[in-house]
């Protein structure tokens, strides 16, 4: 009888957390943040530079049918404040095999921002590598693939480069552009997997970067988030939540300063436990 009643004790706390992790995994966080970055090793947060702002909205990772949320319920923060423009980190996809619903997300998202003059600028994420170039215009994104543009918000320049991601199985990583290390201003990195920075040197006690701030997604923040970060141990190999438990948010690593998106939908399963769903209005003050 003893043993019963603990099975049964184990089968209800079991229920209960699978129901909190469906509520988590639909429960959208908003994160704003302020952000003055140091540009070309120049601290520009206590000097008399005159800083000018432009308001990114950033999300990543909607994996189509395994998000909870509606396009509507990711662009209208977009909208409400503001944004200049808005980046995906890539992973419209799911598990390699586009079908409709994994598009829907951007398109519909890409429409409601056009309709303000706001672009959408995407990257391939390692689920999206059955997609092709034109997959990205067709949905209203502007598509980065190892290239980079030069954008202009009012009086504000600054660089934007976006880098591929040719998926996990024999991932070659890709190079940044020389000429994007060398733009005078703020280089805003858009590259899909965090553990990029493993393929760069450590910047650690170098003044001058090849860009001066990093967006990520990919780590789903652990999606189901265990102790011991164990989801990683056990499931998946990503290198920088293994090793240095950096799963999500703001980070500064091997000299390199950035930001990695818990993202909005869902791998695997359509669950989340201490990870919850993001995206992120970031005002960088440049």
């Amino acid at each position: 009888m003893p043993f019963l009643i603990a099975l049964g004790v184990l089968a209800f706390i079991g229920i209960v957390l699978v129901i909190y992790s469906w509520f988590e995994a639909g429960n959208l966080k908003v994160d704003i943040q302020d952000i003055t970055p140091v540009i070309h090793g120049q601290d520009i947060s206590s000097d008399d530079h005159e800083r000018k702002t432009v308001t990114i909205g950033f999300f990543s990772d909607s994996h189509g049918k395994f998000c909870h949320f509606s396009p509507k319920q990711v662009y209208t923060p977009f909208l409400e404040k503001n944004c200049d423009i808005v980046l995906f980190g890539g992973d419209c996809c799911l598990h390699h095999h586009p079908v409709p619903s994994d598009r829907t997300m951007l398109t519909e998202v890409s429409a409601a921002l056009k309709e303000r003059n706001i672009p959408v600028y995407s990257i391939y994420g390692n689920h999206d590598i059955a997609l092709h170039d034109e997959d990205f215009a067709t949905m209203g994104t502007i598509l980065l693939k190892d290239t980079w543009q030069e954008i202009t918000v009012g009086q504000a320049r600054f660089a934007l480069c976006g880098l591929y991601d040719s998926g996990r199985d024999e991932r070659i990583w890709p190079k940044i552009p020389e000429d994007f290390s060398r733009y005078e201003g703020f280089r805003l990195l858009l590259v899909h997997n965090p553990d990029f920075i493993y393929s760069l040197p450590d910047y650690t006690d170098k003044t001058e970067k090849p860009f001066d701030f990093q967006l990520s997604g990919h780590l789903h923040g652990g999606q189901v988030h265990l102790p011991f970060t164990l989801e990683y141990r056990l499931l998946r190999y990503d290198k920088i939540a293994l090793e240095e438990n950096i799963l999500g948010g703001n980070f500064i690593f091997r000299g390199i300063t950035g930001l990695i998106s818990k993202g909005v939908g869902c791998g695997a399963l359509p669950i989340r436990f201490r990870a919850r769903p993001e995206i992120h209005i970031l005002r960088f003050h440049i």
